[in-house]
């Protein structure tokens, strides 16, 4: 299998006219100058992922604008837990950072799973438009409420399918199927209405599951597929963009307005270009990676979303009732409003 190179030129491009704007290259932070500024931030994702690498250089970049006086200690691979888990501990203040996606909390804040209401979004741009425009606010307040502070959006994306059975070009090639789903409710509400038969596995039991066939199929990323060579168990992916995922960067409140002014304008400003630039490496090497796996032997189907999302009755009464009516109608005319701006 070809390995993609992700290069660090591209992402640190532009970073000299940042630091230009800002004077950071004489920078001192003020909150740092008596013995520096140490944050831990936890994440889940193994070190071939875009995001991943975007996390390192945001660290680099944060410790080079500050002279080494403001350090970020990534933590990956849910070294500190699962991500319901690095939430609790950032609430708690025991962690600074943490990067995960909203819906993981859904069982503490049901109205996290709105980013994931299947077959809601057109692509990326839309998705985009929609995290970083429309629904910003509506973030913040999320965020606010369950103590956590936002801080930037990277990226994980839109869901395919994978499975050890047959290609998927309508939806009646998913009826049958036993897939594994995570704990979200969308996961599972979109492959119920489908016709497959769901099954709860730990993402880090999931090749093992996969490759002795206790289930068919699973549903992430095709950059998480890629990353985690799914490609040498299951022989079909289809790109069936149902339903996205995102991938945020949040903090603890309190930590957070316990950094002088100049150290949050820092951290936000590199967290902002590197969440760019994971966005752009995903869509960017998302058609590569796909490349990669077909040149591999799997079969790579495209499948219209239309009959798919005809399907999804069934899941979208569910989640409007776990959601509550009010919170789904607003949430909608945040993904309508974004569309409209085209």
């Amino acid at each position: 299998m070809k390995k993609l190179n992700l290069n660090r030129r591209t992402f640190m491009q532009g970073a000299g006219t940042i630091a230009l704007a800002t004077g950071a290259l004489g920078y001192r932070p003020r909150a740092a100058r008596a013995g520096g500024v140490n944050l831990k931030l936890g994440h889940q994702l193994g070190q071939t992922h875009p995001t991943y690498q975007a996390v390192e250089q945001m660290a680099a970049a944060i410790a080079e604008r500050t002279d080494g006086e403001v350090k970020i200690s990534v933590f990956p691979n849910a070294a500190l837990g699962s991500p319901p888990d690095m939430v609790k501990q950032a609430q708690m203040g025991a962690l600074d950072l943490v990067m995960f996606n909203p819906p993981n909390i859904e069982s503490q804040d049901a109205t996290a799973s709105v980013i994931q209401i299947p077959y809601q979004f057109d692509d990326y741009a839309h998705v985009h438009r929609v995290l970083g425009g429309t629904a910003q606010g509506w973030l913040n307040t999320f965020f606010e409420r369950n103590k956590l502070h936002w801080i930037a959006n990277f990226e994980y994306g839109f869901r395919a399918l994978s499975n050890s059975r047959r290609p998927v070009n309508t939806p009646e090639d998913i009826a049958g199927l036993k897939l594994r789903v995570p704990p979200e409710l969308s996961i599972k509400a979109t492959f119920d209405a489908l016709g497959a038969n769901t099954q709860t596995i730990a993402f880090d039991e999931l090749y093992l599951a996969l490759s002795s066939g206790v289930v068919d199929g699973q549903d992430n990323p095709v950059s998480v597929d890629y990353a985690n060579k799914f490609y040498e168990v299951q022989k079909h992916i289809a790109t069936t963009r149902h339903i996205y995922t995102s991938f945020m960067l949040v903090g603890n409140p309190r930590i957070w307005k316990g950094l002088s002014p100049d150290v949050q304008a820092v951290i936000s400003e590199e967290a902002l270009k590197a969440g760019k630039w994971a966005q752009e490496a995903v869509v960017a090497n998302e058609e590569q990676m796909l490349v990669a796996m077909e040149e591999d032997g799997v079969t790579i189907t495209r499948p219209d979303p239309a009959p798919f999302r005809a399907k999804m009755g069934p899941a979208w009464d569910a989640m409007r009732e776990r959601i509550g009516d009010k919170t789904w109608e607003e949430w909608m005319g945040y993904v309508d409003a974004a569309r409209q701006k085209v």
